[in-house]
């Protein structure tokens, strides 16, 4: 199991979204999911790049700034 940060770009806005998934394919599906989510009408998304990738073990984080 992995732990992946995205930066997801819609417009001129960037939206972190962390996600814990088996695998690299797994984790782009759920961004997509919890982009539905979190928005009523689902934006057009420009890109949704892995900025971080860290295997889940005791201790694994991330550091989150806007």
């Amino acid at each position: 199991m992995n732990l992946y940060r995205f930066e997801v770009s819609i417009g001129h806005k960037e939206i972190f979204v962390v996600i814990a998934a088996k695998n690299d394919e797994a984790a782009f599906e759920l961004v997509e999911v919890e982009l539905e989510k979190h928005f009523l009408s689902i934006p057009e998304v420009d890109q949704i790049p892995l900025y971080e990738k860290k295997k889940i073990r005791s201790g694994a984080d991330f550091g989150l700034a806007e």
